[in-house]
């Protein structure tokens, strides 16, 4: 196995974006109007954020994703 194949590529927003679209597009296909309807406020909550600039840093959202107190194990 090369390293390469070790690090998942660099995240972006458009690739978020991307992948949100196709996951909605899959739902919409199999008819599961609850979890399109979720991916569709995703794709908006995303697109805000980028418009507004307010992407985080990797780091930092890992930060502010939960509350003060909680850690993942």
């Amino acid at each position: 196995m090369d390293d390469e194949d070790r690090f998942p590529p660099e995240v972006s927003a458009e690739g978020i974006m991307q992948c949100l679209c196709m996951l909605a597009e899959e739902a919409a296909s199999l008819r599961l109007l609850r979890t399109l309807l979720a991916l569709r406020a995703a794709l908006e909550t995303c697109q805000s954020e980028i418009a507004a600039g307010e992407l985080l840093a990797p780091a930092e959202a890992a930060e502010t994703a939960f509350p003060a107190g909680m850690t993942l194990h």
